[in-house]
């Protein structure tokens, strides 16, 4: 019997589901494009009386954009690491104002009120004293 070892590479990477995009990219394309369309189904349904338009955009104008979207995201996210995009719109989200921060992405110095010496050069004037201890010494 032969035991098999578990994809672990595999264990915290998100799933794709349409042409490489994964989950959490498809809820954000899905939300954004659904407010979008309802938006232009409702100027529609203003401007001619169909309310039809207001169900087929919105539901249309979702899966059509999921479809292309994952297209483009396909040719953006070639050669970067798991989650890139979804981190960098989080954090240009949190830039802007929209919304807070979940990273560490400040950059200041701690407060405590002390100074670190953090020069590496090797003591050449303790060499120096020592030796002239040792021949004043009797």
């Amino acid at each position: 019997m032969k035991i098999r070892t578990p994809l672990t590479d595999r264990v915290n990477v998100e799933p794709a589901i349409i042409n490489g995009m994964t989950s959490t990219e498809a809820n954000y394309i899905a939300v954004v494009s659904f407010a979008l369309s309802m938006l232009v189904g409702v100027a529609l349904f203003i401007v001619t009386g169909f309310w039809p338009l207001l169900a087929v955009l919105g539901i249309g104008g979702p899966v059509l954009s999921l479809w292309y979207g994952s297209l483009y995201l396909q040719t953006l996210k070639r050669n970067r690491p798991d989650g890139f995009y979804v981190q960098a719109t989080h954090i240009w989200l949190s830039k802007i104002g929209i919304i807070r921060c979940r990273f560490n992405r400040h950059d200041r110095f701690y407060e405590i009120g002390a100074s670190i010496n953090l020069t590496f050069n090797p003591p050449l004037e303790m060499r120096a004293e020592s030796e002239e201890k040792v021949s004043n010494n009797p």
